[in-house]
């Protein structure tokens, strides 16, 4: 039984490496490009096929309907291509975006980036902190009383004041420094 799984495992390793190669972004774009082309070399010889055996009205019938097919196809081609016109900026997830999760491209978005981040984890500690009665333990008591002080309203505003400021300057940054 303790040989099974890592030999389980080891067997399925091909095909986890041939479904990550899938989700590439260039072998995502080249297998519906080369699929496109199939499905329109099918329907271009299922309408030679078929033209030889129906008659006129049929063919006229047929034509429509190979016609929405092919015109499916184009549509799904131009996303595609819209897609590739989008900004760097606008390629982001709505995650990306809120927590800078994406690369930065400069020295100076990735001293926004770190920045932000080291405020954001000092500003979770610091909620947590909030929380914390004398003998180290978590009280909702304790937390009313950290909200109702107006010090530590103001000291929690004041970082998220400096987080978004952080964001921003990090987020503005890569748009001026990233590609398109």
């Amino acid at each position: 039984m303790e040989k099974i799984i890592p030999s389980i495992l080891a067997a399925l390793i091909p095909f986890i490496a041939t479904y990550l190669s899938k989700l590439n972004k260039a072998s995502v774009r080249k297998n519906l490009l080369e699929d496109a082309q199939k499905k329109i070399d099918f329907l271009d010889k299922y309408f030679q096929v078929s033209s030889k055996f129906l008659n006129e009205t049929e063919i006229e019938s047929l034509k429509l309907q190979l016609s929405a097919e092919i015109q499916e196809v184009k549509n799904q081609v131009s996303s595609l291509e819209k897609q590739d016109n989008l900004t760097d900026y606008q390629r982001l997830t709505v995650v990306q975006k809120v927590f800078l999760t994406f690369s930065p491209v400069s020295v100076l978005g990735w001293l926004w980036a770190v920045l932000f981040n080291i405020t954001l984890i000092f500003s979770v500690f610091l909620f947590w902190g909030f929380s914390l009665d004398e003998a180290s333990n978590f009280s909702t008591e304790t937390f009313i009383q950290s909200i109702q002080d107006g010090t530590s309203i103001f000291v929690f505003g004041f970082l998220m004041i400096i987080l978004l400021l952080f964001r921003w300057l990090a987020i503005k940054e890569y748009k001026r420094k990233s590609k398109n």
